[in-house]
C-alpha cells in the first residue's frame, strides 16, 4: 500500500508543474509517508476527504520526489484545524528545518473549516525530499500543503547533516570483508562522508567498548542517495560469531536516512544486550551507521550501568536537587540518577526544569558525563541544560541547548573541555521538550580522582589519578620523583611541557614535580 501511494503521488509531482513564475502544487497530507502516531482519518469536506491526525510526538509526514523547476524560495500553506495553537518543522532536503508555528486556532479538531499558515522555504531544483514533524506535544490535524512561487528571496540554506552528534559505534571498533579505505566514514556521525566499498554487499561488524541493550540505530546511504536502508539487515551476537537479526518495532524517516527504534522492558530484555553487532549493507556504499542503546554490564544486583566517580558515594549525603521527585511507593526520587538501575528513574509531575548537585569524595577532572532517557514520554526529555563545576563559586564546564535523544532508552555522551578540577558538579536542566513534567533515567560522571584542589597551587601544573595510572600537566619540561608512603621513589623521569601520563601500581603516592626552579609535592590515591 505505501508504494501505491508513492506512485500515485510522484505522477502527481511530475504532472503539476508548471513554468518557474505560475508554479503550484498540492501535496495531500494523506498521500505522504506516514510515522506512527500520525495517521489518516476520512472525514468529507476535508481536501480528498480526508486528513492526518494524532501527530504527536513522533510523528512524521514525509514527501518524497517532489518535484522542483528552479531552485529558490517558494511559498510553503498549510491547512490544518486545531483548537489549541500548535507548531510544525518543515525540512526540506538536507536544509536546516523551518519552524511555523500556528497561532490561529479553528473551531473544531476534526472537521472543517481549515485554517491557512504561511512559511517559506529553499528548494533544490528536481526532486526534493520534505519532511513535516510536530513540535513539543504535538502538532496539528494537517488537510494538505501547497507550494507556490513567490518573489520573496532568501539566500541558500547551508545543508546539515541529520546523524545524531554521538552514538555507541564513537567508541567501538570497526572492520569489514571489503576496502578500509574511509572506513571511519562509516562512524563519523555524517552522513555526508560516504564509504564506498565497491561490491554489491559488504558486513561491518562493530565491537562496542561493553555489552549494551540495543534501543535504536540509525542507517544512511548518504545524502541523495536513493538506496533504500530498510533492506539493509542490522544483527546481534552474544559470542561474536552466531547472528541473530535485530527486530526494530518503528521506524522513523528522515531525509537521508532511517531510524530504527526498538521497544525494550527494564531488564526483561537483558538477554539480548551484548558488544557484538553486525550491519550487512547493500547498494556499493554508507553514508552512517549509528547504535544507540543502553550500556549492560553483567551484574547480580541490577546495576548495569558502569561505575562513575560517584561509586560507593553515600548519595543522601553527597547530593542535593529541586525538585526531590516523587517518592512514596514508587521512589522516583533525584537518588535515582546514580543507582546505575536502568528500572529507576527521576521524576516529578509538575515542573519542566530542575537542578541536582553531586559531590564526590575526591576532587575529580571531569573528562565527560552521560544523560540517559527514560522509557517512556519524550516530551519529558531534557532539551537543555548547563553543568557546572564548583570550587567556592560555581563555574559552567558544559552547556547544551535543543537536544534531542535518538531513542528511548538512549545512553549519550558529553565531552568537557575544560580540564580544572572541581569539588562538586551540578546538573542545571533549564528546559525539556515541552511537557509540564520532566524525567531522567541517569547522570553519570568520568574523569580523574585529583589530589585535593587545596593542595594544586596553580594552573599551570596539575597532578591527578586515574585508573592505574598518575597524569601530569604542565606547561614547562620538568622532571618528577614518585614515592609511596615508605619513602621509596619508585619513579625518577623527564617531563614533557604537555600531558605526562604515568603508568603505576594501585596505592597512595607522593608526587614531587620539578618544573623551572619551581616544585611541587601532591599526595594522590590510585585506584
Amino acid at each position: 500500500m505505501r508504494y501505491s501511494v508513492f506512485i500515485l503521488f510522484f505522477a502527481l509531482a511530475i504532472g503539476s508543474v508548471l513554468s518557474a513564475q505560475d508554479f503550484k502544487l498540492t501535496l495531500e497530507a494523506e498521500s505522504g509517508t506516514l510515522t506512527l502516531p500520525a495517521k489518516v482519518k476520512y472525514v468529507s469536506g476535508y481536501s480528498g476527504n480526508a486528513f492526518v491526525g494524532d501527530n504527536d510526538p513522533g510523528s512524521a509526514i514525509v514527501f518524497r520526489n517532489v518535484n522542483i523547476p528552479v531552485e529558490g524560495t517558494y511559498e510553503f500553506r498549510t491547512f490544518y484545524t486545531s483548537m489549541f495553537q500548535r507548531a510544525i518543522t518543515i525540512q526540506s532536503g538536507f536544509y536546516p528545518p523551518v519552524i511555523s508555528a500556528f497561532k490561529l486556532t479553528t473551531a473544531d479538531w476534526n472537521k472543517p473549516p481549515v485554517a491557512e499558515m504561511v512559511t517559506y522555504i529553499y528548494l533544490n531544483q528536481g526532486l526534493n525530499t520534505i519532511t513535516i514533524k510536530p513540535v513539543g506535544d504535538g502538532g496539528p490535524n494537517i488537510d494538505k500543503f501547497e507550494i507556490l512561487s513567490t518573489d520573496v528571496a532568501m539566500p541558500r540554506p547551508t545543508p546539515v547533516d541529520v546523524a545524531f552528534s554521538y552514538d555507541l559505534t564513537d567508541d567501538a571498533v570497526i572492520a569489514t570483508n571489503r576496502t578500509t579505505d574511509n572506513l571511519s566514514n562509516v562512524s563519523d556521525n555524517a552522513e555526508s562522508t560516504i564509504y564506498a566499498y565497491g561490491n554489491a554487499s559488504a558486513d561491518i561488524k562493530i565491537t562496542c567498548d561493553m555489552p549494551y541493550l540495543l534501543t535504536g540505530y540509525f542507517l544512511s546511504a548518504g545524502q541523495g542517495s536513493t538506496l533504500d536502508v530498510r533492506n539493509w539487515i542490522l544483527e546481534y551476537s552474544l559470542n561474536g560469531t552466531t547472528y541473530i537479526p535485530v527486530s526494530p518495532t518503528q521506524t522513523e524517516i528522515f531525509p537521508s536516512g532511517i531510524l530504527f527504534h526498538i521497544a525494550r522492558t527494564p531488564h526483561a530484555d537483558k538477554s539480548a544486550a551484548t558488544a557484538h553487532y553486525r550491519l550487512k549493507a547493500y547498494g556499493g556504499q554508507i553514508g552512517e551507521i549509528q547504535l544507540f542503546g543502553i550500556p549492560y554490564l553483567p551484574n547480580t544486583d541490577n546495576k548495569n550501568f558502569p561505575v562513575d566517580i560517584t561509586q560507593n558515594l553515600n548519595i543522601s549525603t553527597h547530593s542535593w536537587g529541586d525538585p526531590l521527585g516523587v517518592s512514596g511507593s514508587f521512589d522516583e526520587r533525584f537518588y535515582n540518577l546514580f543507582n546505575r538501575d536502568m528500572s529507576k528513574k527521576y521524576y516529578w509531575p509538575g515542573a519542566s526544569a530542575f537542578w541536582v548537585d553531586v559531590e564526590p569524595e575526591n576532587a575529580t577532572i571531569l573528562n565527560y558525563y552521560t544523560l540517559t532517557s527514560c522509557q517512556d514520554y519524550p516530551e519529558r526529555d531534557p532539551k537543555s541544560w548547563v553543568l557546572q563545576g564548583y570550587n567556592g563559586d560555581w563555574e559552567t564546564i558544559n552547556e547544551v541547548s535543543d537536544f534531542t535523544f535518538p531513542t528511548r532508552y538512549a545512553c549519550m555522551k558529553f565531552p568537557v573541555e575544560i580540564k580544572k578540577p572541581y569539588k562538586g558538579y551540578r546538573l542545571n536542566v533549564t528546559q525539556n521538550n515541552g511537557a509540564n513534567a520532566f524525567q531522567l533515567l541517569k547522570w553519570q560522571l568520568f574523569g580523574d580522582i585529583s589530589a585535593s584542589v587545596s593542595d594544586i597551587t596553580d594552573n599551570h601544573t596539575m597532578v591527578y589519578a586515574s585508573s592505574g595510572k598518575i597524569i601530569i600537566r604542565c606547561e614547562e619540561v620538568g622532571s618528577v620523583r614518585i614515592a609511596n608512603l615508605s619513602g621509596q621513589i619508585i619513579v625518577h623521569e623527564k617531563l614533557n611541557a604537555t600531558e605526562n601520563i604515568i603508568p603505576i601500581e594501585n596505592g597512595i603516592y607522593l608526587v614531587h614535580v620539578i618544573t623551572n626552579a619551581k616544585s611541587k609535592v601532591v599526595k594522590v590515591i590510585v585506584k
